[in-house]
């Protein structure tokens, strides 16, 4: 027992020594001039060990994401949950990635250029997800039961539809980086919450005009 939990604690160690070495390297070349033996050179492991943990240098950055993403969750959820509305959590949820993708517009490029990362598919482990929509996915079914959010449709296809804006809003701003991506995001949420319906007029009212 004891010596599985010793392998286990050093793949984590070797994991995350590679996933260090990868984003320090990335973030100082850019992310194809960065090679797979330079990040194995970097992290002091085999070439072959490297490509035993991570296939790809996007499923690195995605890792890499999927651990902001819980770290970013663990420190930011109970604020975001004591919002009032649906809407309140989700701007949040926008304005905390908005932050952090400023500061690391190399890595979410990567990721958002793959939309395999998180519209299509199944998650595998040479296309990983950064987890973000599971949160996004809480918050609609916490809306739901709140009652600010509709029940016909279920939480979990509400939220691919929004991920889908949310990540056509980031790939906006990646061809516009002048904009500041936390408006082009509430832009996309506004759409999406508020939705395109005109409302509905009372017929009461249109008879009331008509006939007085």
């Amino acid at each position: 027992m004891t010596d599985q939990t010793m392998r286990e604690r050093k793949k984590e160690a070797t994991k995350i020594g590679i996933l260090t070495a990868a984003i320090e390297l990335i973030n100082k070349n850019g992310f194809a001039e960065t090679t797979m033996q330079q990040i194995s050179e970097k992290a002091d492991v085999a070439l072959r060990t490297l490509y035993n943990y991570f296939p790809t240098k996007e499923s690195i950055v995605a890792t890499y994401l999927h651990i902001v993403v819980e770290e970013q969750a663990q420190k930011r959820w109970d604020q975001i949950i004591s919002l009032d509305s649906t809407y309140d959590r989700l701007l949040a949820m926008c304005r905390i990635s908005a932050q952090w993708m400023a500061e690391n517009s190399t890595l979410i490029e990567v990721y958002a250029l793959d939309p395999r990362h998180y519209f299509y598919g199944s998650e595998t482990d040479e296309i990983p997800r950064s987890g973000y929509e599971d949160f996004v996915e809480q918050v609609i079914a916490m809306g739901q039961k709140q009652g600010d959010v509709s029940i016909i449709f279920s939480a979990a296809l509400i939220t691919q539809q929004y991920m889908g804006v949310y990540y056509s809003n980031i790939l906006t701003w990646l061809g516009k980086p002048e904009r500041d991506l936390l408006e082009i995001l509430k832009e996309g949420l506004d759409v999406f919450y508020h939705g395109i319906k005109a409302e509905s007029v009372d017929a009461g009212v249109v008879l009331a005009g008509i006939f007085f």
